[in-house]
């Protein structure tokens, strides 16, 4: 099930700290197996936070020629098959060590969500090659991918989704996926190793999960979830600049009219 909505109210945990654009539930691995999940894109929240965040931070941080490759039907896709990535990741280890979530531990959650980044990304590099989505252009979702990646390394080490896109800027900056120019403080993507870095980073995240092997994992995120001082000066213009990390609702009956 996979279906795109615009929400109208948030409460609860859902309007407390990062706002969801994107759902994929049940979380329980048996449910997943036995019945699959529901997935949800949130199309008016994704807007929003494409316009005020992630549009500021490309004109901020991507190479000024590259800059036109920042597009919200790539944003739109990379989130949704990030999503589908969840549903159709792996659920138990192959050596009887239990489910993933009981292998990897405290682990288990932002790895998850970097297997649920670079598989989506994998996932709509193929579709596209297979012509099963005819109208992507494949630099646009590389572009938007990274500019996501410090839009979402800005919620921090508390969040998963803060450590995992940590975790995948090391990754990928070793692997010569993108190179900054220090001239302009600007990012440029590399679109052939960008590829290959994404393949091979979801292979690695897939044995982790797939062996339940706790003792990999922690040392991948270890030595990859750090923000460096180069990157956090990056981050910090971007503070300096007025880009919001996150967006908040105005909402609730009032703001729609109803109210008495």
């Amino acid at each position: 099930d996979l279906n795109a909505y615009d929400a109208v109210y948030y409460t609860g945990q859902s309007n407390a700290g990062s706002k969801t654009i994107a759902i994929n539930l049940p979380n329980d691995e048996q449910v997943q197996l036995r019945k699959g999940t529901r997935r949800l894109q949130l199309k008016n929240a994704m807007r929003a936070k494409f316009d005020k965040i992630l549009v500021p931070i490309g004109e901020e941080l991507i190479a000024e020629d590259q800059q036109s490759h920042i597009d919200f039907d790539a944003f739109f896709a990379n989130v949704m098959f990030h999503e589908v990535a969840h549903g159709l990741g792996i659920k138990n280890t192959v050596n009887q060590r239990g489910t993933v979530r009981e292998a990897l531990k405290e682990q288990a959650g932002a790895l998850e969500e970097g297997k649920a980044d670079v598989l989506g990304l994998y996932m709509v590099t193929r579709l596209q090659q297979q012509g099963e989505l005819p109208d992507a252009e494949l630099d646009d979702n590389y572009v938007t991918y990274l500019a996501g990646i410090f839009r979402s390394i800005r919620f921090g080490a508390s969040s998963a989704h803060g450590r995992a896109n940590a975790a995948q800027f090391s990754f990928f900056q070793e692997r010569g996926a993108f190179a900054r120019d220090s001239t302009s403080g600007r990012y440029r993507v590399d679109f052939p190793k960008m590829r290959a870095a994404v393949d091979a980073l979801a292979d690695r995240i897939l044995r982790l999960q797939g062996d339940g092997d706790y003792a990999g994992a922690s040392r991948l995120m270890a030595e990859r979830a750090v923000v460096s001082a180069p990157l956090q000066r990056d981050l910090d213009r971007l503070g300096s600049r007025g880009i919001p990390v996150d967006i908040i609702f105005e909402q609730g009956v009032d703001v729609l009219g109803l109210g008495r």
